[in-house]
């Protein structure tokens, strides 16, 4: 168990070295039964690519944690046995962390590319259907090595996903309703703007920008 928990917490340093090196500012850290879970600050708000370089990070401590195991094997602080067991705990947790299943790391990448090619309202809702139905494989192949714990929080986490979802689309909207001047813009067709791109609508005539589009569709939200 404290084996485990040194590689949960080495996974997390890589986000949190992310977080710092970008400037992003850390909401909490959450020591779990099987690991630790770091929450970013208003997650939504940041870029799609800060977002990928963030739960990157987090994978790549599995080539770090490589390093210092093969080499506490070498010079003897680890056994046969539990250098076998180490590197399975690391491949294991690469593993379950590249999941697209909402909150684990793989989710978040899944969600920041989808982002790239697709408005921010059918962002969420293809990460979301990506991420129930990962987690449904997650638990046909957990009656074969079940892992209880594990379970029950991504299950607890796929609810809690599903409804706080209007409130995240409700957040992006009042967000993009304060019109920050962005690299790129994108002429829409519709009202489905895109995170990370300044978006303009021609309607009777008129141009609509980010926050006259947000505004519109926040009315829909208070009817």
């Amino acid at each position: 168990m404290l084996w485990l928990f040194i590689i949960a917490l080495i996974h997390e340093c890589f986000h949190l070295l992310a977080c710092l090196l970008l400037k992003i500012k850390i909401e909490k850290l959450t020591l779990l039964p099987f690991g630790a879970y770091l929450k970013v600050n208003d997650v939504e708000n940041i870029s799609f690519i800060k977002q990928i370089i963030i739960y990157i990070a987090g994978p790549l401590s599995m080539f770090f944690n490589l390093i210092w195991i093969n080499l506490f094997y070498k010079y003897h602080f680890l056994n046969e046995i539990n250098f076998t067991f180490l590197k399975q705990i690391n491949f294991n947790m690469f593993i379950v962390n590249i999941l697209p299943i909402y909150p684990l790391d793989g989710y978040m990448i899944i969600r920041a590319i989808i982002g790239f090619f697709k408005p921010y309202k059918k962002t969420l809702k293809l990460s979301y259907i990506i991420s129930i139905i990962t987690f449904l494989f997650f638990v046909l192949y957990n009656f074969i090595s079940f892992q209880p714990m594990l379970t029950i929080f991504l299950l607890i986490e796929q609810i809690k996903a599903i409804l706080k979802y209007k409130d995240i689309y409700k957040k992006f909207l009042i967000n993009k309703s304060k019109f920050k001047k962005q690299k790129k813009f994108k002429i829409i067709p519709d009202y489905l703007m895109f995170k990370d791109t300044n978006n303009y609508k021609i309607e009777n005539e008129k141009i609509l920008n980010d926050s006259d589009i947000a505004i519109k569709e926040l009315k829909n939200y208070v009817k």
